[in-house]
């Protein structure tokens, strides 16, 4: 009787948790992603680009080199299911289930169980989702009718699913870490993520993910077959125009040796052990061991006065026979209480980290305070940002905002024009500098990306309902400005991306994403009175 108590919870928290994350607007969207990485990733053979350099010699487009191919985006997959079934622990801490979880008999270990199986069960339908995706493009892009399943599938099967698993494990493990913030735990994962992929480029002992298993098989079967070949390989979007001039190689598919079987096992039960690991600290939901967070005072908070319970000033004057106040807006007032809630609260290494890199930009050689110094600064302000669009919900104050006069004309560009204004003012020694030089462009672009961040925030934080896609795609965006990739550069730092004029297309962007913003938000305010109604 017991042993079923307990198989059944694991299994009603693995069925819960799986509907709840399915109906959700972020698996749509991973889903969408995904197919988009793998259309891309499979590219036309006079496509002007590959995803999957050999050099001199191309792939023949057969059974198992799409498969390959395919399984060789894990590392993509890795990031986007990371961030589809994380947060299922703080979700049920913030809604309260977690605190009724608590009172049951149900165990740490049967909580954490019942999530994993959650994790790994959204995981497999992406993966499934994946795999009828690459049958599709064998067709599409095939260069032989002969569709071998085995080939094709494999590679999927064999690899990705046990990085599916690992991924998993490891969402579990960042989420039973209460005692930190849901926006940091965001960011930390992809410099773990950015870690294992440069792992896997070492040794194949360390390809925690297996993306660069099919890769080496590839390289070991070219060198042997093709003497000539020579010697280069990459996987990443290389812009190329030889590819016509290429040889083919045909290849056979992968040769599935004990050693691959092994490494993914090793790392599967490494990754189950961590979740062990995390279950041992996991607090299930006492609140008398979450650590609360003191509220701070610093100079952006003025403690408000207090109102005495004496009638009379020392004046001898009574406020009550004062005449009222009458009901006035001032803009200014609201930027400035915009400005303070912003600020509020952040810890004295924000502080320090902020002062540092703005001292930095200000006093270093403008080539490294504008590429380095400058998205780093911005990107330290990644967890002020995420939250102006999603605040009112997650604070649960949406209906006292939205039933204030015109929350859509005043307080909506009251926050972006506050979020716009920290921006320029972080910006502003490197903004001098480029004026100083002469070079309008470089202070068009920042003025543009000091407008384009915030209205990103709040559209996406409307849209979502949560903070999470803007962490994730801010970060990656300031990551790959630091690594001069001209397509993200949102500040006009890279020459490359001032060539192109990256910063006028950047502005339309914005013009749509703040159509976006004030639709999505009318929406919001119309469907709260509604339901006030």
């Amino acid at each position: 009787m017991e042993r079923s108590y307990k198989i059944n919870s694991i299994l009603h928290i693995a069925k819960a948790d799986f509907l709840q994350r399915i109906r959700s607007y972020y698996f749509l969207i991973a889903l969408g992603v995904c197919v988009f990485i793998i259309y891309s990733f499979v590219p036309p053979v006079n496509a002007g680009y590959t995803m999957v350099s050999l050099g001199n010699y191309r792939g023949f487009y057969n059974s198992a080199w799409i498969g390959s191919m395919v399984a060789m985006c894990v590392p993509f997959f890795a990031l986007i299911g990371f961030y589809v079934v994380n947060n299922a622990v703080k979700r049920d801490i913030t809604t309260g289930v977690g605190q009724i979880i608590a009172t049951t008999r149900i165990t740490k270990v049967q909580y954490l169980t019942g999530k994993l199986i959650s994790n790994f069960a959204v995981l497999l339908v992406i993966l499934l989702v994946i795999m009828i995706m690459t049958i599709i493009m064998f067709f599409v892009r095939g260069e032989t009718s002969q569709l071998e399943l085995g080939k094709l599938l494999f590679p999927l099967l064999i690899l990705t699913v046990p990085a599916m698993f690992i991924i998993a494990c490891l969402a579990l493990v960042f989420d039973s870490l209460t005692d930190f913030s849901p926006g940091f735990l965001n960011i930390a994962y992809f410099f773990v993520w950015i870690f294992m992929i440069s792992g896997s480029l070492g040794s194949p002992a360390t390809d925690v993910l297996g993306g660069n298993t099919c890769l080496i098989d590839i390289k070991n079967a070219i060198t042997t077959m093709h003497p000539d070949w020579n010697g280069n390989s990459g996987t990443g979007i290389l812009v190329t125009d030889s590819l016509g001039k290429c040889k083919v190689f045909t290849w056979q598919g992968m040769n599935w040796t004990p050693w691959i079987f092994l490494a993914r096992i090793f790392w599967v039960v490494v990754a189950f052990g961590l979740v062990l690991i995390a279950s041992l600290r996991f607090n299930r939901f006492d609140t008398s061991v979450i650590r609360i967070k003191k509220q701070r005072t610093s100079w952006f908070t003025r403690k408000p006065a207090a109102v005495t319970d004496n009638h009379y000033s020392h004046s001898g004057i009574s406020y009550r026979d004062l005449p009222l106040g009458g009901a006035r807006f001032s803009y200014f007032s609201m930027l400035k209480a915009e400005l303070r809630m912003m600020l509020r609260g952040q810890t004295n290494l924000w502080m320090f980290l902020t002062a540092g890199l703005f001292t930095a930009s200000a006093f270093t050689p403008l080539k490294f305070a504008y590429p380095v110094a400058l998205p780093l600064l911005w990107g330290l302000q990644i967890l002020i940002l995420s939250k102006l669009g999603s605040r009112e919900f997650t604070n649960r104050c949406n209906d006292y905002i939205f039933s204030a006069a015109y929350p859509l004309k005043r307080q909506l560009p009251a926050t972006l024009l506050a979020a716009t204004f920290i921006l320029l003012f972080l910006a502003l020694p490197v903004l001098v500098s480029v004026l100083l030089c002469g070079n309008f462009y470089s202070a068009y672009a920042i003025l543009v990306g000091a407008m384009f961040v915030p209205v990103f925030a709040v559209a996406s934080g409307i849209l979502t309902g949560g903070s999470k896609l803007f962490e994730v795609f801010f970060t990656m965006m300031v990551y790959a400005i630091l690594n001069r990739v001209p397509i993200c550069d949102f500040i006009g730092a890279i020459e490359k991306s001032q060539e192109l004029g990256l910063a006028n297309y950047l502005l339309i962007i914005t013009v749509a994403l703040l159509i976006v913003a004030f639709t999505g938000r009318k929406r919001q305010i119309i469907h709260s009175h509604t339901w006030q109604r």
